[in-house]
């Protein structure tokens, strides 16, 4: 039986939240809080195998910091490109995240907690050279993962050309250009390009975009650790598009 491993009980109220299929859950024995009954009354509820261990058995199982929680769960499902933009078609405002090169699995979970507050449509990654969705993705998500369609494609650029062709406008966070993206408006359909806080955006994306903004830099630090990045960004989208 295929399966994930997520730890932390966040995570997994989350995934009981959104109707994750979840084959078995440990917990730490004697533990008592709000959150450890809502995982209890779940399990007894749906039938899951509920197991009651150690600390010291909780780390060998999963070698994480783990708050005394750990589940077995489907795999995360990713859903086709052309079915992602068929199933948001008829939203008025529709903003998609496109990330080139976030390898880092903190900031790749980060994200979704942003791109969650802020009704982000769907995350398109490359097939290559990006974070795996995985138990520590969906960790430092807290669980946000669940609620937000990702789609992997084999280039972004491809992408980028049938999301133009759609009206979507292409905006890329580069923090070479002059532009200040609290200057700007945007289009209801939008799609937000970031890229790796080493090397940023690629060179051949960022000749195909729309705009290039920047988020304006006052202290001596000239740039921002990229999922902070964006959800100041996707903030002022959304609430451009109010």
């Amino acid at each position: 039986m295929d399966n994930e491993t997520i730890y932390g009980i966040r995570p997994i109220i989350e995934a009981i939240k959104a109707g994750v299929k979840i084959y078995k859950i440990w917990l730490l024995q004697n533990k008592k809080n709000q959150l450890f009954k809502e995982v209890e009354g779940y399990a007894s509820k749906k039938k899951i195998e509920l197991l009651y261990t150690s600390n010291k058995k909780l780390d060998k199982l999963s070698g994480k910091i783990h708050q005394g929680a750990l589940a077995q769960i489907k795999p995360f499902d990713l859903i086709d490109f052309e079915h992602l933009l068929k199933k948001n078609d008829k939203k008025k405002n529709q903003i998609y995240l496109l990330l080139d090169g976030i390898t880092d699995v903190r900031n790749f979970g980060a994200i979704f907690r942003s791109a969650l507050a802020t009704d982000v449509s769907g995350i398109i990654v490359p097939e290559n050279n990006s974070a795996s969705i995985n138990s520590d993705t969906i960790k430092a998500s807290a669980g946000a993962i669940f609620y937000i369609p990702v789609s992997k494609v084999n280039h972004l650029n491809d992408a980028i050309y049938e999301l133009k062709s759609r009206d979507f406008e292409i905006i890329g966070l580069d923090e070479k250009s002059g532009i200040n993206i609290f200057n700007e408006s945007f289009n209801p359909k939008t799609v937000l390009i970031l890229g790796s806080e080493g090397k940023g955006i690629n060179k051949s994306t960022l000749n195909i975009l729309d705009k290039k903004v920047c988020i304006p830099m006052l202290g001596e630090i000239k740039s921002l650790n990229v999922s902070v990045a964006c959800g100041i960004s996707l903030y002022h989208i959304t609430r451009n598009n109010s």
